[in-house]
């Protein structure tokens, strides 16, 4: 056992063992305690398979705030710490992207005088790049939580494939319910409405969300834009909205940098390796 405490917060991709690097496998097998917050039973089966001992963060349940429930995983994964353990935290997915309790550990620690690191993992967003064949740096990309979005009144560039994390949810400061329709229903309206001050009405977006087991099948569901209210959402629901048509190109520019985009290669930059 360690003298001295420390931090390191993993991500298990989004399923687990085979997204989950070699880097995290071993911060869970070496770590004197680990914590985790997975998305199924599967893959906590998994972390405890890596470390018999892993124990599971306390997560609310209803109408528990979200924000009451990050603090408690925070303070638990805190309080091993100080107690001088090497302690790994196990996120779904990334552990930096959406999961503000690994971010506020991580602070924490630092703060108190503990060595922290964060090792990336495989996110939701990383699977819709891969299910969409989308590549970001093509022609860019936005990507938003979906209340953030709309609160915060962001610009959007129809130029610029747009990505929203957790539609399901807008508006909702607790635990994702189902049953909740005419919540989720008013955030999505809200969201169309936002949306269609920028993209026609007949405008295909798609929700997906990511195959969380190795056999499963990502949801790819194709719908315009003034239907998506009606569309079943779920917690890990995304929305993908892509451009209305590609940026313009400046021949000014063109000129003034010397690319002519060589033989059949049009005005696409280099893509390096």
């Amino acid at each position: 056992m360690s003298t001295s405490g420390s931090l390191v917060v993993v991500g298990i991709g989004i399923q687990w063992a085979g997204q989950t690097t070699l880097g995290a496998q071993r911060a869970i097998q070496r770590a004197d305690r680990v914590l985790f917050a997975v998305a199924d039973a599967w893959a906590a089966r998994w972390v405890r398979s890596l470390n018999p001992a892993a124990e599971s963060l306390p997560y609310g349940e209803g109408k528990t705030p979200r924000r009451s429930i990050y603090a408690a995983m925070v303070e638990r994964i805190l309080a091993e710490v100080r107690k001088g353990l090497k302690v790994c935290a196990v996120f779904y997915g990334h552990p930096g992207v959406l999961a503000s309790a690994a971010h506020e550990a991580i602070r924490q620690a630092r703060d108190e005088g503990f060595p922290a690191r964060m090792l990336p993992g495989v996110s939701s967003i990383d699977c819709l790049f891969a299910d969409l064949g989308l590549d970001p740096g093509r022609d860019g990309l936005q990507l938003f939580e979906a209340t953030d979005f709309l609160i915060r009144g962001r610009e959007i560039d129809a130029r610029t494939p747009l990505v929203l994390c957790q539609i399901g949810g807008v508006g909702n400061a607790g635990v994702f319910d189902p049953s909740d329709a005419a919540r989720i229903r008013g955030g999505l309206e809200a969201l169309v409405e936002r949306l269609s001050q920028t993209y026609p009405a007949a405008h295909e977006v798609v929700v997906y969300e990511a195959a969380a087991h190795p056999l499963a099948s990502p949801r790819l569901d194709r719908v315009a834009l003034a239907a998506l209210a009606a569309a079943p959402v779920d917690d890990i629901s995304t929305l993908y909205v892509p451009p209305i048509a590609r940026a313009r190109v400046d021949p000014e520019v063109l000129e003034r940098i010397g690319w002519d985009g060589g033989a059949g290669a049009g005005v696409d930059p280099p893509l390096v390796h």
